[in-house]
């Protein structure tokens, strides 16, 4: 009788062995998972940081390119102004010289 309970009491003891090495692999399988997750959701998370950047760099340019050709416009037309204005005092200087020359 104290045979068998030895034989048992082992049977119980290498069956929580078994359970511990099984649950063992299985926290070891559940962390990679879990590391292997966490990974993916960092390098995601990287994507989406790196895809919004893009994004707003692009939408920076766009509205700086709006801000440059309105200055250009802008500019072309103040250009315009002044050479017609010099052209009308060019023309008055010019009678100005021609009429003291004259007289």
């Amino acid at each position: 009788m104290a045979i068998e309970q030895i034989k048992r009491i082992k049977e119980v003891e290498e069956e929580a062995d078994q359970l511990r090495r099984k649950a063992t692999a299985e926290a070891k399988e559940m962390r990679a998972e879990a590391e292997k997750k966490a990974q993916d959701l960092l390098e995601n998370a990287r994507h989406e940081a790196e895809d919004a950047y893009k994004q707003q760099i692009a939408k920076a340019e766009e509205e700086a390119k709006a801000a440059y050709d309105v200055t250009i416009h802008n500019a072309e037309k103040q250009c315009r102004e002044i050479i017609t204005n010099a052209s009308v005092h060019l023309e008055n200087a010019a009678a100005i010289i021609v009429g003291r020359v004259v007289s």
